[in-house]
């Protein structure tokens, strides 16, 4: 034994020195191939460890190696240069899940072999894939994986964190995200189901507001009209993006439901007129008790510049307050009250620990 296993460490070094002929190669890898399906463990383990990384197997010894126990097959597979896309997509084809997620792990995972493990790969190799720093998965790829482990949480979760998922997928998760708390809530009794409502709901828009602040300016316009498809799109989301400052999409989503330009959104916006605005907040489908919000976020637009800018959302906050509370609503407890508490709900940070305050001290002058 210890003889054949010196000839096999010599075999294995002649098919990595640099200066060995091509013919001397092909004459000694049939013989190291055949010494690959030998039944001692050791003469197995002593070609896979000395190939490790050795370039230009033929493919009948790169498979008499994958086909070995475990511990020899996995290092190989994930190493050995000899593996080109056509035997990785073989080996995702027919091999186990241990050998299918050590290519999809490999740093040089070939295009044919990523379109295998996006139509068949399962759940462990998806991840193994995802986990691949050398691969960049495509917004058409993204997609087809979303479509098919939307119900995963392991692959959403890996997904979701992906700084070029594109955003529409990230909504629409979100979306379904929500949409499985409220049944979860209604089916186990959490708490009262309006109360539960109303806390994922205010999740949702947080997360929304979130998401839609990393989408470049020049999507916005598609990405709200598919918000708008998925009945996304709601006043409370629309009036809490204002209200934080984050214009463009505020901007963008008026001008879809009043079917307007862009530019005659804020050409109204930017005048300040009240007349104006009512008319695109009517095309808008706006419901009237939210109109004195929106005359107020335009008025703080104007006021400050922040037309088709995301504004900060603190400064932008108090601003909308103080005109609220000098102008739009002076007079009228009633009319402030209901104004107040909108602002509680919408806001975030600062500006809701403002509002609260607010809240507090007129409920105490009541």
């Amino acid at each position: 034994v210890a003889d054949r296993m010196a000839l096999t460490r010599q075999l294995c070094d002649l098919l990595n020195d640099p200066h060995s002929g091509t013919v001397e190669c092909q004459q000694v890898m049939p013989i190291v191939t055949k010494l690959a399906c030998d039944t001692d463990r050791h003469i197995r383990d002593i070609i896979a460890s000395r190939l490790l990384k050795t370039a230009g197997l033929s493919a009948d010894m790169v498979f008499a190696i994958v086909a070995d126990e475990d511990d020899i097959a996995i290092p190989f597979i994930g190493l050995n240069p000899s593996l080109d896309d056509s035997i990785m997509k073989t080996i995702l084809a027919v091999g186990d899940v241990k050998r299918c997620k050590a290519v999809a792990a490999r740093p040089d995972l070939g295009a044919g072999s990523v379109r295998k493990i996006m139509q068949d790969g399962t759940e462990d190799v998806v991840l193994a894939l995802l986990g691949n720093a050398k691969v960049r998965l495509g917004a058409g790829y993204c997609r087809k994986l979303y479509n098919r482990f939307h119900a995963s949480p392991k692959v959403c979760d890996v997904l979701m964190d992906l700084p070029h998922l594109p955003c529409e997928i990230a909504l629409v998760h979100n979306q379904r995200t929500a949409e499985e708390m409220r049944k979860k809530a209604q089916y186990q009794g959490w708490v009262a189901d309006f109360r539960s409502d109303d806390y994922i709901s205010d999740k949702e828009e947080v997360n929304a507001l979130r998401i839609l602040r990393g989408v470049e300016t020049g999507k916005l316009q598609s990405v709200v009209a598919l918000m708008s498809q998925r009945g996304m799109l709601t006043t409370s989301l629309l009036l809490r993006a204002g209200m934080n400052g984050y214009l463009p999409f505020f901007e963008w989503a008026l001008a879809y439901l009043a079917n307007v330009s862009l530019r005659k959104v804020r050409r109204a916006t930017g005048t300040m007129s009240s007349r104006t605005v009512n008319i695109l907040l009517r095309r808008a489908g706006i419901p009237s008790d939210a109109h004195v919000l929106i005359h107020a976020i335009c008025q703080v637009s104007a006021a400050t510049g922040a037309a088709g800018k995301q504004a900060d959302a603190e400064a932008f906050g108090r601003a909308l307050v103080e005109v609220i509370m000098t102008r739009h609503a002076a007079d009228d407890d009633h009319e402030r009250m209901r104004i107040i508490s909108l602002l509680s709900q919408l806001t975030q940070g600062r500006t809701r620990t403002l509002v609260s305050r607010l809240s507090e001290g007129m409920s105490r002058a009541a």
